[in-house]
């Protein structure tokens, strides 16, 4: 979940900071962390 979080800050920062468009790739790689973060977080159970 870092890895999200560390890419929507830094899409952020670049965008109003740099002044960098946010394009397609950024969506995928984002969507790519995601998916990576769901599937490792999955089996964990809470509790017990």
């Amino acid at each position: 979940m870092q890895e999200v979080i560390t890419a929507v800050v830094f899409a952020v920062f670049s965008t109003l900071y740099m002044r960098q468009p946010v394009n397609w790739n950024y969506a995928i790689a984002g969507l790519c962390l995601v998916v990576a973060a769901f599937f490792m977080f999955r089996g964990i159970t809470h509790g017990a």
